[in-house]
C-alpha cells in the first residue's frame, strides 16, 4: 500500500512538472540554450598591428577601432557578401513616392523624404528594446548637432529631420542645409551611423559623447551598450588600457536570429595586439590566433611557406585581393595657405610630382605586387562607381617631362651647384604670395610608423624627387600623432590612406569644402568638383548621377591633391584547423574581415571546429529539466515532511 507520504511527495512531483508544462517555450529554450555547448570554449582570436585608438565610436580612427564597432553596434544598413547595401536594424527603406500627400501637396522633390522600417526584434546589449524612438533620436542628435557629432557628416550634412510615422516606420527629411531647402538625398538608402543607446544617452551633453565620453559607462552592465552580435565584458576598460587584448562574448539575444533566421555559433572574440609582424606571425604559426592581415613583406613569406609545403605554415591559408572597404594609400597634399612650404599649392608641382611617382614600381617594390596601381578617389572593386581614365588623362612616370613640367612654372636652380629647384619670380607660388623668392621646394613628409612600408616608400620618393629638383624631409609619426597634425591643416605632405562607402556620397563629400574642419584632411576646394559633388547627392537617376560622379573623380585626379597611389591588397592568413566558414573572398568581397559596415557576414558562417562540438535538442533539454525539477520537488516535500515533525521514514529512503 502506498503510504501518504509518499502520496505527498508525488503531488508534490506532479505540481512541479505541471508548472514545468505551463512555463513558456521561449524560457525553456533559453535555459537550454545556455548548456548547449559542452565542449571547450570556441573563441576567435583575431590578429592587429594596431591598438583599438578610441572605445568611442564617435572618435576612433583607425582599421582596429572600425572592426570592434561593427562587432558592438548595428547601423542602419549593411553590406552583404557580394558588396550590395541590406537592412540591419532597418528592414525596409524606400524613397516616397511623388502621390505621397507629404510630396504632392508641398511640392517637395521626389527622394527629399525616406521612410525606415525599424526591426521590432532588436535589443540593447542591456536588455532594454531597440525602437523606433531609438532610430529618431539617433537621427535628430546627428542632424540637429551637426557641428558636434561631426564622425557621420558625410550622412547627416543633408539630414533636415526624423520623425516618428508609427511603431515600426520613420521618415526622415533630407535638405540643403545651407538654404535650408529640400533637397533629394541619392545615397539615403545607406545609412551607416552606429546606433546609441537612447535610454542611457538621452540626458548627456551632446558636445560630451562626441568629443569627452571613452565609449564606456562605467557602473553599467555591460559597460559599453549596442546591439550587435557581440558584447563587451566587464574588463573592456582596464582590457583596452592595458593595450594588448580585448575581449568580446557572443550576444544570445541578437536580432538577426529573428530577422534573418542567422546567428553566431562561437562564444568569443579576442582581438590581441602585437606590436610588429614578427611576433603576429609567431602568434600565427603557435595556434596563438586564428587569423590577422599581415604587411606585404611579413604576409609574402608566409604564402611562399605555404606554398612551399613548410611544416611551420601548416593548417595556413593566405588570401590576398582588392579590399571591400576600397582601401588606398596616396601622397596628399595640405591645401591650407599654412604650414612650412605654402608653394605646393600650385597645381603645377603637385602635377609635376605625380608625373615623378612611378606607381608601378612602388606596387611592386614595396607592396610586394599585393596592390594594384592607384588612380581614381573610387577604387575598381566598386565596378558601379569607379571611373576607368583614358590613357590621356592618365599622369605617366616621366622624371624628364616632371624636370620640365616645374622649369615652365617658374621653379628653377639658382646655380648650377643647386640641389632643390626655387620659386622664381614668375613662378605661381611668388606671384600670389604664398611664399618668399628663392624659397626652395623642399616638404616635410608625415609617414605613420605602424606600416613600415610606408618608411620604405618615402625613402624612395625621397631619392627619386631630389633627382627633379625637390626635397623631401621624412618625419615618422604614430598614426594617433599623424591624425593630429594632418587636421591641423598645418602640414606639407604625407602617406596616408582612405577607406570609403559602397555608395559614392562618402568620398566625395570629404573631398568638398562642406568637409572643411571636420571629415576633409587637406582643405581641398574646387569650383568644378563642388558643383558635380552638389549635383550626385540629389541626382536620383543613376546613369545621371554617374556622370557627376565620374566628373569628380577625373577634376580630383588632375588637380593632383591627393596622388592615390596604389589600392593595397587585403593581406589575411587565417588557420584552417580551427574554424571553418571562411568561404570565398574573391567570389563574394563583403565577407572580408575588413567590412565594417556592421554585422559583417563572415561572423555569422564561422564553424568552430577545433574539437567536436555538442548539439543541443531542445527534447532533451525539457526531459533533462523535468527530471530535475522531479527531484527537486521531492527534496521540497521531504524537509517539508521533517519539519512538520514526520518522524515515519520514506520508502525512498532519506
Amino acid at each position: 500500500m502506498v503510504t501518504r507520504n509518499l502520496c505527498l511527495v508525488w503531488a508534490f512531483t506532479a505540481v512541479a512538472a505541471g508548472c514545468m508544462l505551463f512555463t513558456p517555450m521561449a524560457g525553456l529554450v533559453n535555459a537550454a540554450a545556455a548548456e548547449e555547448y559542452e565542449g571547450p570554449e570556441r573563441v576567435l582570436r583575431i590578429g592587429f598591428m594596431q591598438p583599438i585608438d578610441n572605445l568611442n565610436p564617435m572618435m576612433g580612427l583607425n582599421d582596429a577601432s572600425y572592426v570592434f564597432y561593427g562587432l558592438i553596434y548595428d547601423n542602419p544598413h549593411c553590406v552583404d557578401d557580394n558588396l550590395e547595401i541590406v537592412g540591419n536594424l532597418v528592414v525596409g527603406t524606400r524613397a516616397v513616392p511623388v502621390t505621397d500627400p507629404e510630396i504632392a501637396d508641398t511640392g517637395r522633390p521626389y527622394g527629399s523624404i525616406w521612410e525606415y522600417d525599424v526591426t521590432p526584434n532588436a535589443m540593447w546589449h542591456d536588455g532594454e528594446p531597440f525602437t523606433v524612438d531609438d532610430f529618431v533620436w539617433n537621427m535628430n542628435m546627428h542632424s540637429t548637432y551637426y557641428d558636434d557629432m561631426w564622425a557621420f557628416q558625410p550622412y547627416t550634412f543633408w539630414m533636415e529631420k526624423a520623425v516618428k510615422v508609427d511603431e515600426d516606420t520613420a521618415r526622415i527629411y533630407y535638405w540643403n542645409r545651407d538654404t535650408e531647402e529640400p533637397m533629394a538625398s541619392a545615397f539615403a538608402y545607406l545609412l551607416a551611423i552606429p546606433m546609441l543607446p537612447r535610454h542611457i544617452l538621452s540626458t548627456w551633453n551632446i558636445p560630451d559623447i562626441s568629443f569627452s565620453w571613452n565609449g564606456v559607462f562605467e557602473g553599467h552592465s555591460p559597460p559599453i551598450v549596442g546591439t550587435g552580435p557581440f558584447m563587451v565584458t566587464e574588463n573592456v576598460l582596464s582590457e583596452w588600457r592595458a593595450g594588448d587584448h580585448i575581449t568580446l562574448v557572443r550576444n544570445p539575444n541578437n536580432h538577426w536570429k529573428a530577422d534573418k533566421g542567422e546567428e553566431i555559433q562561437f562564444d568569443k572574440i579576442i582581438m590581441s595586439f602585437y606590436s610588429d609582424a614578427t611576433s603576429m606571425r609567431l602568434a600565427l604559426t603557435a595556434n596563438s590566433i586564428d587569423i590577422a592581415q599581415f604587411p606585404p613583406e611579413t604576409y609574402k613569406a608566409i604564402k611562399d611557406g605555404i606554398n612551399a609545403g613548410s611544416s611551420t605554415y601548416s593548417n595556413l591559408f593566405a588570401y590576398d585581393g582588392m579590399k571591400c572597404t576600397q582601401y588606398w594609400t596616396e601622397i596628399e597634399f595640405c591645401m591650407n595657405n599654412g604650414g612650412p612650404n605654402p608653394s605646393r599649392l600650385d597645381p603645377a608641382i603637385r602635377q609635376a610630382l605625380a608625373t615623378a611617382t612611378n606607381k608601378t614600381y612602388i606596387v611592386n617594390n614595396f607592396y610586394r605586387s599585393l596592390a594594384e596601381v592607384g588612380s581614381v578617389l573610387i577604387p575598381s572593386i566598386n565596378e558601379k562607381w569607379h571611373c576607368e581614365l583614358s590613357e590621356d588623362e592618365l599622369f605617366k612616370f616621366d622624371l624628364a617631362e616632371a624636370a620640365s613640367m616645374l622649369d615652365e612654372a617658374g621653379y628653377r636652380y639658382l646655380t648650377p651647384a643647386s640641389t632643390y629647384r626655387a620659386a622664381t619670380e614668375d613662378s605661381f607660388a611668388v606671384r600670389e604670395k604664398l611664399v618668399p623668392l628663392n624659397k626652395e621646394l623642399r616638404y616635410d613628409m608625415l609617414i605613420r610608423r605602424e606600416y613600415p612600408e610606408e618608411a620604405l616608400i618615402a625613402r624612395y620618393l625621397a631619392d627619386t624627387w631630389a633627382t627633379i629638383g625637390v626635397g623631401l624631409n621624412v618625419i615618422v609619426v604614430d598614426e594617433t600623432t599623424m591624425s593630429k597634425l594632418v587636421y591641423s591643416y598645418e602640414y606639407d605632405t604625407c602617406i596616408w590612406y582612405w577607406s570609403a562607402d559602397i555608395d559614392p556620397n562618402y568620398m566625395l563629400f570629404c573631398q568638398s569644402k562642406i568637409a572643411w574642419a571636420g571629415w576633409s584632411d587637406n582643405k581641398y576646394y574646387n569650383e568644378s568638383y563642388e558643383a558635380n559633388y552638389w549635383a550626385s547627392v540629389s541626382e536620383m537617376d543613376y546613369a545621371q548621377r554617374k556622370e557627376y560622379v565620374d566628373n569628380c573623380q577625373r577634376i580630383h585626379y588632375e588637380d593632383a591633391a591627393w596622388i592615390v597611389m596604389a589600392y593595397p591588397y587585403q593581406t589575411y592568413v587565417w588557420r584552417t584547423d580551427t574554424f571553418e566558414g571562411w568561404g570565398d573572398w574573391a567570389e563574394n568581397p563583403g565577407r572580408s574581415m575588413d567590412s565594417f559596415w556592421t554585422a559583417n557576414p563572415l561572423f555569422f558562417d564561422l564553424v568552430y571546429i577545433g574539437e567536436r562540438e555538442t548539439g543541443f535538442d531542445v527534447q532533451s533539454a525539457m526531459l533533462a529539466s523535468a527530471v530535475v525539477a522531479g527531484i527537486v520537488a521531492v527534496a521540497v516535500a521531504l524537509w517539508w515532511m521533517k519539519k512538520r515533525g514526520k518522524k515515519k521514514a520514506s520508502p525512498l529512503g532519506e
